[in-house]
């Protein structure tokens, strides 16, 4: 299946200001989550932004606030699986959308068992491979794998900026492809 704008909720998840820096790749994984931040702005894809334990681990980093529309909500969370936050389960089912592009950390945590719990929901689940990261190189595998595995779709930020855009052509997509690909 084709990832599709309209159909879509971007869930940036836990790229914070002292988890994030942890990574093993932490520059892709902050720059990717912004561009996907930035397309989804352009395009009007709803998006959530979530934070584990902001008191310990800090805010969303500042390049992702950067891009990330007004009013996008930022919530707080405690649970490794986004689906078990009764917040972001009922922000998730309020969007309507029936797509779910998961960017963020930890991939073997965190972003594996909210798309396993979001794919038994009844969700269509794409994991963004390339904004997503863990601490150490093994487990982002490993859960790239587990994912795979589990028959989620494992995807690219360009797979998703080019199924969301669908054309070439338009001022949106000259716009988009200066931007936030080339």
């Amino acid at each position: 299946m084709l990832m599709k704008k309209e159909d879509s909720l971007l869930l940036v998840i836990d790229v914070q200001e002292r988890l994030a820096p942890a990574m093993d790749n932490p520059r892709e994984v902050i720059s990717g989550c912004a561009k996907l931040l930035g397309v989804a702005r352009e395009l009007s894809v709803p998006c959530i932004i979530t934070e584990q334990y902001p008191q310990g681990l800090g805010q969303t980093m500042v390049d992702l606030r950067h891009e990330a529309a007004e009013g996008t909500p930022y919530l707080d969370k405690l649970e490794f699986s986004c689906l078990q936050n009764e917040q972001i389960r009922a922000a998730i089912e309020n969007s309507g959308k029936k797509q779910i592009i998961i960017a963020g950390v930890e991939t073997h945590i965190c972003v594996v068992q909210t798309a396993i719990e979001l794919q038994a929901a009844g969700y269509e689940v794409f994991v963004v491979s390339n904004a997503c990261s863990s601490r150490k190189q093994i487990q982002h595998v490993l859960g790239l794998h587990r994912l795979m595995h589990n028959n989620i779709e494992v995807v690219s930020i360009e797979m998703v900026i080019f199924e969301w855009l669908q054309k070439a052509g338009s001022p949106k997509f000259k716009e988009i492809t200066r931007k936030y690909v080339i």
